[in-house]
């Protein structure tokens, strides 16, 4: 009786250490940009890389995204419920930019195509 137990918990183990959540390490990940910088930034099905972003002071900022997804995406920053700027919706494969007046706070990126954003095509972009 003991064999049939001690394979349970051996397809238990496999089981947990398969799939790899690749989009969890990348949602991790946190840049830094200077004030007056660029954030570059790349989407895919349902992700942006970085999912976090520091910028250090208020200001000019760069948005630059690169949709590396089938999909149309966009990026556009909220504060306090409202949109302040972000980069058009475009197909997969280009790239574009936007140019936003960031004050301190926080921001939350979002693409607003369709439901991306509940989907989980969200992040955190923070100005001190």
């Amino acid at each position: 009786m003991r064999r049939p137990a001690i394979l349970i918990a051996a397809l238990g183990i496999l089981i947990g250490a398969c799939g790899g959540d690749d989009e969890g390490s990348e949602r991790a990940r946190t840049v830094t940009v200077k004030a007056n910088g660029t954030l570059r930034v790349t989407a895919k099905e349902y992700s942006f890389d970085p999912a976090r972003a520091m910028v250090q002071g208020a200001g000019r900022l760069t948005l630059t995204l690169a949709n590396k997804g089938s999909l149309a995406h966009n990026l556009k920053l909220v504060k306090d419920g409202r949109q302040v700027g972000g980069t058009p919706a475009f197909p997969g494969g280009q790239t574009e930019s936007a140019v936003v007046n960031l004050e301190h706070g926080r921001y939350e990126m979002v693409c607003t195509v369709g439901d991306h954003a509940e989907l989980g095509m969200t992040g955190e972009l923070q100005v001190r």
